[in-house]
């Protein structure tokens, strides 16, 4: 199958799970609002656009397994093709009535990524890439940045679910802040990702996340013509991830070895 026609089904996708965020959003009650651990809250509106996404995407392609944030595997498990979707990325954001949240849809071959699209709604900016066909904002080519080290602007992500992790992390936040111009932590990594892709962020880096948070926007940073690996340097979706173009990347991957590893 082409890519591009997998490119087509994850931005249908996407646009499709954020209609339904953008008409529920700031209509969340305390009640709506549960628990599925400490610090990590689910409400119906992640079931609902996860539900529809699924829906549609098995409609589409039957044959393929569908992983998803909030119900976990459903659809072919024995298939080559999985989709791994993010419903809500953001939702304390969400929750709080803060406009940075996202959908996130990547359709992984084997263990590669080949599709992708990540939807800001309350932006209205959709990102997509497919593997060797480059990565897009509402139909412009994204490049990451080349800005210098004195001027760049580094994304990321507390790791508010694990205590534990804290000061660890801190260390390699300080370094960041040092290093760099800035340090901004919006609440989204797929967020993060695709505004790295467009080059708003010169890079991101964050530890302990899931597949689906990161899967979409991976692969627009890579199409952008960044770097992205783990904490140890190889392309593998392990949960820990730095990001950006080639001299940022490394610098903070050096950052992250020494702090966090």
């Amino acid at each position: 199958m082409e890519v591009k026609e997998f490119i087509q089904t994850a931005k249908e996708a996407a646009v499709l799970g954020g209609y339904i965020l953008k008409e529920n959003f700031k209509n969340i009650k305390r009640e709506d609002v549960e628990y599925k651990a400490k610090k990590d809250f689910v409400t119906y509106v992640d079931r609902l656009s996860e539900e529809r996404i699924k829906n549609f995407i098995l409609s589409v392609y039957p044959d393929h397994s569908f992983l998803g944030e909030e119900e976990g595997v459903s659809g072919n498990n024995s298939s080559e093709y999985q989709w791994i979707v993010d419903p809500l990325d953001g939702t304390k954001n969400y929750i709080n009535g803060f406009e940075i949240f996202a959908v996130s849809v990547a359709l992984q071959k084997a263990d590669e990524i080949i599709a992708g699209a990540v939807y800001i709604p309350m932006l209205e900016k959709l990102y997509w890439a497919g593997k060797g066909e480059g990565a897009y904002m509402n139909g412009n080519r994204l490049r990451v940045s080349k800005r210098p080290v004195d001027m760049a602007i580094i994304a990321t992500g507390f790791p508010f679910r694990y205590e534990e992790e804290i000061d660890r992390y801190l260390k390699a936040f300080r370094e960041a802040m040092i290093t760099f111009s800035a340090v901004r932590r919006p609440g989204a990594a797929a967020v993060d990702l695709a505004m790295t892709a467009e080059g708003v962020f010169d890079g991101f880096f964050e530890m302990k996340l899931s597949k689906w948070d990161i899967a979409a926007g991976v692969l627009l940073v890579e199409e952008a013509g960044g770097v992205f690996t783990n904490f140890h340097g190889k392309k593998e979706l392990d949960g820990n991830v730095v990001a950006g173009g080639e001299e940022i990347h490394k610098i903070l991957l050096d950052i992250v070895q020494r702090k966090l590893i």
